[in-house]
């Protein structure tokens, strides 16, 4: 069943591990290297927990401080589940039968916008399984990468979960290379990490990781006070980051038409070829 946006339980009951304090970075190697690095506070919700989401600080499907819309994912017209188990059958998967985690940056008074959001689907002992990457561009454009082992079993720490790049993100890369994924989760972290080879090369590397912390009212709020419109500072930072990098003199491409299918399934996997980021 999915589950549907009616009535909306307030509660103040706390979610642990709800929150996810971030640190983000952004390493490119060619044709010159550049780096960046920032901290964001993430929403960690169990896809079971989310109709008792709504509380002072944080509503659902309406205007708050910070707000989880769920028209920001999926196809936008049917259950977070639902989506889920479609998302999988269009690549003749099957959705694990464990536990959902949503991994994503909330509205904060009203605006939103999600580079990429992670779907962590766990099998039944609660190893992960699956992780379905929602990726939004800056054109208003979306596309999932669904990162999974051909056989169905846990990614172990050490894999690599590899996927054609399909979908154009940045105007300083041309839509082709290959992705790969690393997820670790630890009872009180979590490391993400894609890699984007081209050619052979390592083009260009993204990690996300950070510790956990208990959503209450409280935290919510101590996070906006640590990081105000984290939202609209990823939009700020990725047009500063963007004139930086046209103003060293990096080729800018244009802009493709995007996949006719939302969803892309990985082509396989790898032992790791990098050690995870610190976090």
């Amino acid at each position: 069943m999915g589950i549907t946006a009616a009535a909306p339980i307030i509660s103040d009951e706390p979610i642990a591990r709800g929150l996810l304090e971030a640190r983000i970075t952004h390493a490119r190697f060619t044709p010159k290297p550049y780096t960046l690095i920032h901290n964001l506070t993430y929403l960690h919700i169990p896809v079971a927990a989310i109709p008792r989401l709504k509380r002072r600080f944080l509503n659902r499907n309406g205007w708050g401080l910070f707000a989880l819309n769920d028209r920001d994912y999926g196809d936008r017209s049917t259950g977070f589940n639902d989506w889920l188990n479609a998302a999988f059958a269009s690549i003749g998967a099957t959705m694990p039968d464990g536990e959902v985690t949503l991994i994503t940056l909330p509205r904060v008074l009203g605006f939103g916008f999600n580079p990429v959001s992670f779907w962590l689907c766990h099998d039944e002992t609660g190893a992960l399984a699956a992780v379905l990457a929602e990726v939004n561009n800056t054109f208003g454009e979306r596309h999932c990468y669904l990162c999974r082992k051909s056989d169905g079993t846990a990614i172990g720490p050490d894999e690599e979960i590899t996927a054609e790049k399909v979908f154009h993100v940045s105007p300083f890369f041309p839509t082709d290379g290959e992705y790969r994924f690393r997820f670790i989760e630890k009872p009180d972290r979590v490391s993400i990490r894609i890699d984007l080879y081209r050619d052979g090369a390592r083009a260009l590397s993204a990690t996300i990781g950070g510790r956990f912390e208990t959503l209450t009212s409280r935290t919510l709020l101590k996070s906006f006070l640590r990081h105000p419109f984290p939202t609209l500072q990823v939009v700020l930072l990725i047009h500063y980051h963007a004139a930086r990098l046209y103003l060293r003199g990096h080729q800018i491409f244009s802009k493709p038409t995007p996949p006719g299918d939302l969803v892309t399934a990985s082509l396989g996997r790898t032992p790791a070829t990098h050690p995870p980021e610190q976090t």
